[in-house]
């Protein structure tokens, strides 16, 4: 009877002690082993060499550590996937918590969102691991999308990785040229190398090359004839000369003359304006002057007239002294 009870009571303690091991590992996994402030983000990508425990970074130092990887099917199951949600819940969700001691002043999250903070999976040299990185980018270029289901924690979004950019550049450019008709371009190609062919060796080319050849034999003609080292040094000993020596000392004479007339030239002309005026002055007292005496020289005339044709009817009067009385008088 009592080995039963030992026997029980052992039971129950090792039963307690299971319950209590697996209630200090179930808070071990919890917010105790992972100090921080809690975020989650999506990726639509693969996430390969990511894990519990990668490091989280922001612009190279270590702020956190990733806490959970998984689907997003697994932690937000929906009731029934409409299909503009297809692409959606196939994304990857990864958590992590981040060190406010590491962060240092944290602002307000969501305006960090808005400012282009994103989440981006960065490789961790050849090794094949990877780790997280957070960084400001353009907020345009990988804009917020939304989800259909309530987050756990805070959501920091996503932008893809430098190599899946890479490979989606890669993919756009084969998909272009696989749209176009490589055929239609070498045909083109052809042709065209055929009508450069055809104008440089008959054409329009042609013609110019030779017409060039011809300008420039008949350059090379005139200038071996012109004896341009000749002529060059005819003109240096003309610029040298005492020829132009003394016209360029003259020349500089004659502008200090100028400059000097040019100088004088605002006097001579009031001078001169005072003298007209002056003259204006002479003639008015000169016309006041004549005006009697031209009279005085009209009445004058006037008299010798009338004499003169007294002397044409009467000759005697001169001799006489008076003229002779009408005819009616006798």
């Amino acid at each position: 009877m009592d080995n039963k009870r030992a026997a029980f009571r052992v039971g129950l303690f090792t039963l307690a002690g299971i319950a209590s091991l697996l209630a200090l590992v179930f808070f071990l996994s919890g917010s105790a082993l992972h100090p921080g402030i809690p975020f989650e983000t999506y990726f639509q990508e693969s996430v390969q060499g990511l894990d519990v425990g990668t490091e989280v970074k922001f612009r190279g130092v270590t702020i956190g550590k990733v806490t959970d990887v998984g689907l997003v099917t697994a932690e937000y199951p929906p009731d029934n996937i409409k299909d503009e949600n297809q692409k959606v819940y196939q994304l990857v969700v990864v958590r992590f918590r981040v060190d406010p001691k590491k962060l240092g002043h944290v602002d307000d999250i969501q305006q960090a969102v808005n400012r282009g903070l994103r989440v981006q999976i960065a490789p961790q040299g050849i090794t094949g691991l990877a780790y997280v990185e957070l960084s400001f980018v353009n907020p345009q270029q990988y804009p917020v999308t939304p989800v259909p289901w309530t987050p756990d924690s805070t959501v920091i979004p996503s932008m893809p990785s430098t190599l899946t950019q890479v490979q989606d550049a890669i993919e756009n450019l084969m998909s272009s040229l696989s749209k176009v008709d490589a055929g239609k371009i070498v045909t083109q190609f052809s042709d065209l190398l055929a009508t450069l062919d055809q104008e440089v060796t008959s054409g329009d080319a042609h013609q110019a090359i030779a017409n060039a050849n011809i300008l420039l034999n008949n350059l090379n003609t005139a200038v071996n004839k012109a004896d341009l080292p000749a002529t060059s040094a005819s003109i240096r000993n003309l610029a040298g000369g005492p020829q132009t020596t003394q016209i360029l000392a003259q020349l500089n004479q004659t502008t200090a003359q100028l400059s000097k007339v040019s100088a004088e030239l605002p006097a001579l002309v009031a001078q001169s304006q005072a003298t007209i005026n002056q003259a204006d002055e002479t003639t008015a007292d000169l016309q006041a002057s004549l005006g009697p005496i031209l009279q005085d020289l009209k009445t004058t005339t006037a008299n010798l007239r009338e004499l003169t044709d007294s002397l044409k009817h009467n000759p005697a009067q001169v001799l006489d002294g008076a003229a002779p009385p009408p005819e009616g008088d006798h």
